[in-house]
């Protein structure tokens, strides 16, 4: 079963109740879910949802994957499945296929999304995609060890980073909250 439109604006709704702030943003994935075709379908355009995994260790360091495709660092990322069901669900599944992330070493930080971006993606025209906009939404996951928590053969193509690495309002976000646990301790 597929990710439904009235499951996203569910997520979309309890995330603008946790983050005021952003509800500018959210508010256009909203109407586009309301009044659009699926926007979970990778075909959907203007723009679709993708999913992302903030995968943290015990001492801050947030999961990277290799992205094949542009041989650049970033979050496991990626457009959702047709068997997915949640978009949790979706982020923890692509933490496990990009980041070997053992989906039973991981705990999710809530059922409310951490965060959620708008992206302009280019157009392919290998794939006659146009530009369109990925509605990014980011789940935050931490792991106990992050040796155990990836599997060795894919320990080549990840690496962990300090969040201050990671580009964006979403870098921005993983250092405050890496500065508040660290108070904490």
């Amino acid at each position: 079963m597929t990710v439904t439109n009235n499951a996203v604006i569910g997520v979309a709704l309890s995330y603008i109740e946790a983050n005021p702030d952003d509800v500018d943003l959210v508010r256009s994935l909203i109407v586009l879910a309301l009044h659009g075709p699926p926007i979970t379908a990778r075909s959907t355009t203007p723009a679709h949802v993708t999913c992302r995994a903030a995968v943290v260790s015990p001492d801050w360091r947030v999961l990277e994957v290799v992205d094949t495709s542009s041989a650049t660092w970033q979050l496991p990322t990626g457009h959702l499945a047709a068997a997915d069901v949640s978009l949790l669900g979706a982020s923890l599944r692509l933490a496990s296929r990009h980041g070997g992330v053992d989906p039973n070493l991981v705990i999710p930080d809530g059922i409310v999304a951490f965060d959620v971006d708008a992206m302009v993606a280019p157009a392919a025209a290998g794939l006659g995609e146009p530009e369109h906009v990925h509605y990014a939404v980011t789940y935050l996951f931490h792991v106990e060890d992050r040796d155990l928590a990836v599997s060795e053969a894919r320990a080549h193509a990840v690496r962990w980073v300090d969040p201050g690495r990671i580009p964006g309002r979403l870098g921005t976000k993983l250092s405050l909250l890496s500065r508040q646990a660290r108070l904490v301790r």
